[in-house]
């Protein structure tokens, strides 16, 4: 058992918010899966790329906008998408924000 937060503020505590910058954390890693989080101030990108494997992205705090398969998806706190492996996509935070990221695979 690992405990990666307890509550949305908890998340924002553990992992703060540096000006200016998109910073990923491990949260853990586990047989099968690896989560991390993504600490992403307003208005920075993480420019496209692809996943190895398929991944889950769900917003904990914040708003970003996910761009994947020619659509871009507004997702706040709670929305999160899914996306197969090997596929290009970008995130960019419109407010300050907390992303967990699940690797699957």
């Amino acid at each position: 058992m690992t405990l990666i937060a307890s509550s949305a503020a908890d998340l924002a505590d553990r992992y703060p918010i540096e000006e200016g910058r998109v910073r990923p954390h491990k949260a853990m890693d586990g047989e099968g899966f690896k989560i991390r989080t993504l600490a992403m101030d307003a208005g920075t990108v993480l420019r496209e790329h692809r996943a190895p494997v398929p991944i889950l992205v769900q917003v904990s705090a914040g708003r970003i906008l996910f761009r994947v398969d020619g659509a871009e998806h507004d997702l706040a706190a709670g929305g999160a998408i899914q996306v197969n492996a090997s596929v290009p996509h970008e995130v960019e935070a419109v407010d300050p924000s907390h992303v967990l990221l699940a690797l699957l695979g």
